[in-house]
C-alpha cells in the first residue's frame, strides 16, 4: 500500500494565533492579530507563512484529490483572489475538522471540497489556460476605462428623461 502524503502542519506563526495558551502561543498577541484565514487583513511575517502554507495546502489537494484536471488547483491560484479565499477558508476549516474528537465533519469538508472544485471551474471556466500552466495575465473585470466607456455609451443611448 502506498501511504498517503502528509497534511502540511500550519506555520508557528498560525498555530500560536490558532491555539493562544499553547505552548506556542501569546494570549496578547492573539487578541490583536487578524484571523489568518482572513487574507485581506494578512500583513507582514503572517502573511509570507500563510500564503506559503496555503500553497503546500494546494499541493497536497492536488497530490491527493486531483483526480481530474477540472480539480486541479493552479499554481497561478494566489492570482485569483476567489480560488485564494476558498483555498483559505477549506485549509483552515480542514484544521477544525480533523482535530475534532468526532469524524462527524470529515464528510461536511469533503463537500466543501468539491464545492471548492465547482466554485474554481466556475471561477476560470473549463477551458482555461490557467489549467493548462498558462496564467490569463488579463483581468476578467471592467478596468476604469472600460467602465467609464460603458457608462458614456449607455448614456448617449438612453433617451432623455422627461
Amino acid at each position: 500500500m502506498t501511504p498517503l502524503p502528509a497534511w502540511p502542519p500550519p506555520p508557528t506563526a498560525v498555530r500560536r494565533l490558532l491555539h493562544p495558551d499553547g505552548p506556542e502561543g501569546d494570549a496578547a498577541d492573539a487578541l490583536e492579530a487578524p484571523h489568518p484565514w482572513d487574507l485581506c487583513a494578512l500583513t507582514g511575517d503572517l502573511a509570507e507563512a500563510v500564503w506559503t502554507w496555503l500553497d503546500d495546502v494546494a499541493v497536497w489537494l492536488n497530490a491527493t484529490y486531483a483526480a481530474q484536471d477540472h480539480q486541479v488547483i493552479p499554481a497561478c491560484w494566489p492570482h485569483h483572489p476567489s480560488i485564494a479565499h476558498d483555498l483559505a477558508a477549506l485549509a483552515f476549516s480542514r484544521l477544525d475538522v480533523y482535530q475534532a474528537s468526532t469524524a462527524a465533519y470529515v464528510g461536511r469538508w469533503h463537500h466543501d471540497l468539491e464545492d471548492l472544485h465547482r466554485r474554481m471551474t466556475t471561477t476560470l471556466g473549463p477551458n482555461s489556460p490557467c489549467h493548462r500552466g498558462n496564467h490569463d495575465a488579463h483581468p476578467r473585470q471592467l478596468t476604469a476605462e472600460a467602465a467609464n466607456h460603458a457608462i458614456t455609451t449607455r448614456a448617449q443611448s438612453e433617451p432623455p428623461a422627461p
